[in-house]
Order: C-alpha cells, then sequence, then structure tokens
C-alpha cells in the first residue's frame, strides 16, 4: 500500500511539472521586424495617397498586405484605384474599419510566439487621451484573442530582439508612463512580454520631440512623436542594432545636429557597455542621420518646424528593405548623395535583400515614418509532431 501511494505522489508530482512547462513556462517572445512575416498590417490614408500608394505597391511584390481600410473610403473604389497603378492585388486583402489613426505600429497588436510554434497576441494600452479601437475591430474580425494591459506602451517606443531583450528610451517612458517608475515598467513588461532585461537609453533625437509652445532652439519648433526609438536605434539580428551617428562635418553646421550628435553619442555609450540577455555585448552599427528637414507652415507667420525624419525608420519585407528617401524632396547634391551612401550601406547590411529608396516626407510631417505605419505577422512556425 506503502509503494502504491508513492507512485500515485509521483505520477501527480509529474504530471504537475507537465502541466506547468506546457501552460506556463513556455518563454514566449514577442517576434520582430526581421522574423518571417505572414502579413504586413497597415491602416489606408486617404490624406497621404502617393506615399501609400508606392509603399504597398512594394510591400506587394514580395509579401501578403492586410490593408485595413476606414469607413470613409470606398473599398470598392480603393481597389481597382490600387490595381490600376499596379498593385498586385493578390497579395492585398482590404479590410473595412471603423479605426482611421493610420500609426499601426504604434496602437497595434503586439504579436507573441514560442518555440513550438504557438502564438499569443498583446495589447498595450495606447494613450491616456485617445482610445484606441483597433484592437477590439482587429479581435473581431480575425477571432483572435487579445490579452491587454494597461500600461502605455507604445511600438514605435520599444525595439525588441526576440530573445527576451527590450531597448526603451527614459524620456518617452517618463512622459507615457508618468505614474510608473522604471522598476514597475520592467515589471509589466517582464510579465507580458517575456522580457528579461532592458536596456535603458536616455532621449530620442530633438528632432522628434513632440509639439510645444515653446521653441526647440531660436524659431525652431518641434512636431514630432516623442523619443520614439525606431527613428535612431533599430534591431536587424538578436544581437545586432542599428545606430544613427551625426558625421563629424555636420555636428558644427547646426545646433539641432549638435544637441543630436550629444544625444546619440550618450546612447551609443550606453550600448557600447551593455550586454544582452545572455551575457554577450551587442554589435553596434552606425548609420548616418537623415538631413534635416526644415519647413515654415503658412498659419505660423513667425515659426519655422523642423521635420522628424531618418533613413532608420525602415520595412523589411522577403526580398527588401524599404528605407525613407530625402534626395527627392531636396533635390539637393547633398541629399543625393547621402541616399547614394545610405542605399551602399543598406546594401550592405542586408546582403542579398533589394534597398528600395522611397519618398517619406508626407508621413515625416506628421511625426511618423514606413515603420510607423506597418505590422509585420509572423508566419506561424510548423508545430513538430511527437515521435
Amino acid at each position: 500500500m506503502k509503494t502504491k501511494k508513492i507512485v500515485l505522489v509521483c505520477l501527480v508530482l509529474a504530471a504537475s511539472i507537465t502541466w506547468y512547462f506546457i501552460f506556463f513556462n513556455q518563454d514566449y517572445q514577442p517576434t520582430t521586424d526581421f522574423d518571417e512575416t505572414e502579413s504586413h498590417l497597415v491602416v489606408w490614408s486617404r490624406y497621404h495617397k502617393n506615399t501609400y500608394i508606392n509603399f504597398i505597391k512594394n510591400l506587394a511584390e514580395d509579401d501578403h498586405v492586410s490593408l485595413y481600410v476606414p469607413k470613409s473610403t470606398s473599398k470598392d473604389s480603393l481597389f481597382y484605384e490600387l490595381k490600376s497603378v499596379g498593385v498586385n492585388m493578390d497579395n492585398v486583402q482590404l479590410v473595412p474599419i471603423f479605426n482611421e489613426t493610420i500609426w499601426i505600429r504604434d496602437f497595434g497588436p503586439v504579436f507573441l510566439m514560442n518555440k513550438s510554434g504557438k502564438t499569443k497576441t498583446l495589447s498595450f494600452k495606447y494613450s491616456n487621451y485617445e482610445e484606441n479601437t483597433f484592437p477590439y475591430e482587429y479581435q473581431d474580425i480575425t477571432k483572435e484573442r487579445l490579452r491587454a494591459s494597461r500600461m502605455i506602451s507604445i511600438g514605435g517606443a520599444r525595439e525588441l530582439n526576440g530573445k527576451g531583450l527590450a531597448i526603451l528610451v527614459e524620456k518617452h517612458e517618463q512622459a507615457a508612463n508618468p505614474n510608473l517608475s522604471k522598476v514597475e515598467i520592467t515589471k509589466e513588461l517582464k510579465k507580458k512580454l517575456g522580457v528579461k532585461k532592458i536596456i535603458w537609453l536616455k532621449s530620442g533625437l530633438p528632432q522628434d520631440e513632440i509639439p510645444k509652445d515653446i521653441p526647440l532652439i531660436d524659431t525652431i519648433y518641434t512636431k514630432g512623436a516623442g523619443h520614439h526609438i525606431d527613428n535612431f536605434c533599430r534591431f536587424i539580428s538578436p544581437n545586432t542594432v542599428l545606430l544613427a551617428q551625426v558625421n563629424s562635418n555636420e555636428i558644427s553646421s547646426s545646433p539641432i545636429l549638435k544637441m543630436a550628435n550629444e544625444r546619440l553619442e550618450e546612447n551609443y555609450n550606453i550600448l557600447k557597455n551593455a550586454l544582452d540577455q545572455d551575457g554577450k555585448p551587442l554589435n553596434i552599427i552606425r548609420v548616418p542621420i537623415a538631413p534635416l528637414l526644415i519647413e515654415k507652415e503658412p498659419i505660423f507667420e513667425d515659426r519655422t518646424f523642423v521635420i522628424s525624419n531618418s533613413y532608420l525608420n525602415f520595412i523589411i519585407t522577403k526580398n527588401k528593405v524599404i528605407v525613407p528617401s530625402y534626395s527627392q524632396y531636396l533635390k539637393s547634391e547633398d541629399a543625393i548623395a547621402k541616399d547614394l551612401d545610405i542605399e551602399n550601406r543598406f546594401k550592405s547590411i542586408f546582403p542579398g535583400k533589394k534597398i528600395v529608396m522611397l519618398d517619406c516626407v508626407e508621413l515625416n510631417r506628421n511625426g511618423g515614418g514606413f515603420h510607423c505605419i506597418a505590422i509585420n505577422k509572423p508566419k506561424k512556425k510548423k508545430r513538430k509532431r511527437a515521435a
């Protein structure tokens, strides 16, 4: 009898351990921009039509696109318009929604996957001032259950390597979650995203500061998103990050570039001395900062605005990397040379992929870029059958 009890206890214990590992300890990690893609999620914008058409055309040449169409746009008319300019509509699914906000990277779903290929979908709070209806619409359309977090976490403000490492920007997180400490933010990201370690950078580009009633410098004001990391620092593999850099001959050419240089070098020193989730140093590749864009707006006679632009706000597809271009807008020899330099650098960084440079100024004027208007939903892994 005693032997039977011991055997029974062992069986119960073994079953409990197995149940724990199956349901709790599955090490779900967020998928990344460099993972294989099932579909790119994009919200259509009738206000940035030319930029969107060129962008979607390039996406659909390689990958599937889930294009969410606000009710204010006719789905049928958009279908024929895209088809008439050569978009591969076999790769584009038009999905009607009510949401009209285009920055899906910031408010859209976060996809997580474990080693066996099981997936989960997560939604963070987007803003204290604006209700984000997209997660509810997405859940209703896809029938995927979205797990929610009450903490504000913006997709364009966090970089994740898919192995447990996150890079965040202190100034952004302090503004987004003023009532939370770094310890509390870390705890929530560990709980919801499986983050094992966070590297905290200090601040983003001065060009990307949110609009304020005081100038950034002199009579120059900002109209950015607020220290978003995807404008200056991006993972391209679990151990490699691209980090923007001001060329030495540009530092003294503008007070804004001088300020950008100080912030970027401070962040570089943090990354250089940091270790990843496995205790290994990061491989850091420096990429030149985009040329300054400063414009006037008719309604402000005494103000000019610096535009939040970046070469690092790119999107990766199966065969391409779509990178913002500024020579088409600036039409200067310096801008042409800089675009060409960036194209050559990206060819070296992404061997085997075609580098497509597209004008992005329409989006930049509103504080975003290509990375801000798309999310790549990961391709599901085939689960291995037990032998």
